[in-house]
């Protein structure tokens, strides 16, 4: 059976948070505490304005992958954190008013490399309705892990490099890219499709 990406709305993310948090947690390697930190921050994003989740299940209906985002606005935590670390006013305008914040994208580990990550990032970008689009993720030393590969290809450029986050040792960059994503190949629901061999269909 083919994987299946699907679009959830907040309440059904909600039921499946733990779930999802396993596979975070996997991912990210994080221990028990950054894991809880993980589940309240996940829930707080839930009721986020605009709020968008896809997620990729396995034959057996289970999570092997998710992502969501949501529209950026003064006052929520992340935004404001990155507004404090762009200098120049213009830029924080530009880039992080209305803009779609894709707050997680995750694939479990034995999972990667399937081109999971980039259907469900196609998937939220085709459907936002803002000017941009932006993001955070670890820095390597190298700039070579998937996910690096994976926003490079997808046409995100550095916003700001060496971003520090509380109770997080570990340097992130900021990216972000222009919208509206014009790849034709997602994005238009009712029905469902084959997706980079994922099957998608609009909800489950």
């Amino acid at each position: 059976m083919r994987d299946v990406l699907v679009v959830w709305t907040p309440e059904q993310l909600a039921i499946r948070a733990d779930e999802a948090i396993d596979v975070l947690a996997e991912a990210m390697g994080y221990g028990s505490a950054m894991r809880e930190v993980s589940r309240r921050q996940l829930i707080e994003h839930l009721t986020m304005p605009g709020f968008r989740a896809v997620a990729i299940l396995g034959p057996l209906a289970d999570i092997v992958g998710f992502g969501y985002g949501y529209r950026c606005r003064p006052g929520q935590w992340w935004r404001d954190w990155v507004a404090g670390a762009m200098p120049v006013v213009a830029d924080r305008r530009r880039w992080l008013d209305a803009a779609c914040t894709v707050s997680e994208l995750q694939v479990r580990p034995a999972c990667q490399g399937r081109g999971l990550g980039e259907a469900m990032l196609r998937d939220l970008l085709s459907s936002a309705e803002s000017r941009t689009a932006v993001l955070s993720t670890a820095e390597t030393t190298d700039g070579r892990s998937r996910a690096w590969r994976l926003y490079r290809r997808m046409g995100f450029r550095d916003l700001r490099r060496g971003l520090r986050y509380p109770g997080d040792p570990r340097p992130y960059a900021v990216l972000g890219r222009e919208l509206p994503w014009r790849d034709g190949s997602v994005g238009a629901h009712g029905g469902s499709r084959c997706v980079a061999g994922i099957e998608e269909v609009a909800q489950c």
